[in-house]
């Protein structure tokens, strides 16, 4: 009996400790679009933002992707999902991040997301796979000229992996799959304009498509840190829902509030 109870309150424990991380998640989040929707060209924002975005060029593939569905892009840059400016995704300070699987360095500057303007005008925040390595490559532009950086870890080997950028105004990061994978020292304030987030692809620059999946694209209002990413890797519908799959434990949002 006792070892009953106490089983069931590690077990309790365990579930409102993760709840707490779930909850820490929904701070500052400004747009998160998983595309689990079943068919057409909407993809809905499940952040509570309403910035619902739409796919573009009638080529795009809903696919099994790391968690639910993903979108499949061909590498044709006139092939993307676009999400309309809004005022609460131009950002001083950010995080963006998303799940993406590539098999090859194309010649191009593969496009993850980047809320994008033609030229080193307006790229308030970006990532892209690099055109030579494969790598992480991360950027924002300031008074026309970029701030441009490339991480360690080729990411084209056929493999799902986690990215993420972060900007606290101070130091610009990039993690892959949870780890840090290169940090620069930079103080100045990105550009930003009325730009779309782009995803897959861009028709602003031919050189941008990306032949891959995309899977759960996030955009923060501030620079989470790496435990925090390292809780969203686990999957974003703990974050809408609450639910942790291991445990088989489901709580709504509305509950999460009241405790």
């Amino acid at each position: 009996m006792m070892r009953g109870r106490s089983l069931l309150a590690i077990t309790a424990m365990v579930s409102l400790l993760a709840a707490l991380a779930w909850a820490d998640l929904k701070e500052g989040l400004v747009g998160l679009w998983l595309f689990d929707e079943q068919g057409g060209d909407v993809i809905k924002d499940s952040s509570g933002k309403g910035n619902d975005g739409t796919l573009k060029g009638g080529k795009i593939k809903r696919v099994k992707g790391k968690f639910g569905n993903a979108l499949e892009f061909p590498g044709n840059n006139m092939v993307y999902a676009e999400i309309p400016d809004a005022s609460w995704l131009d950002l001083e300070k950010f995080t963006l991040m998303a799940w993406v699987y590539s098999e090859k360095i194309t010649g191009k500057w593969q496009i993850v997301a980047s809320k994008e303007n033609r030229g080193p005008t307006g790229r308030n925040y970006g990532m892209f796979l690099n055109i030579n390595t494969g790598v992480l490559h991360y950027s924002f532009t300031r008074a026309s000229s970029w701030r441009s950086y490339n991480a360690k870890t080729p990411l084209t080997d056929g493999k799902w992996h986690h990215v993420a950028i972060t900007y606290d105004g101070k130091s610009f990061k990039a993690y892959v799959d949870g780890e840090v994978d290169a940090e620069t020292s930079i103080s100045e304030k990105p550009d930003m304009h009325d730009n779309s987030i782009f995803i897959g692809g861009c028709p602003l620059d031919g050189s941008y498509a990306l032949t891959g999946m995309v899977d759960e694209v996030a955009v923060y209002n501030r620079a989470l840190s790496e435990a925090e990413i390292k809780s969203a890797m686990e999957g974003f519908s703990k974050v809408i829902l609450g639910v942790d799959p291991s445990s088989k434990l489901a709580t709504t949002w509305g509950e999460l509030k009241k405790r």
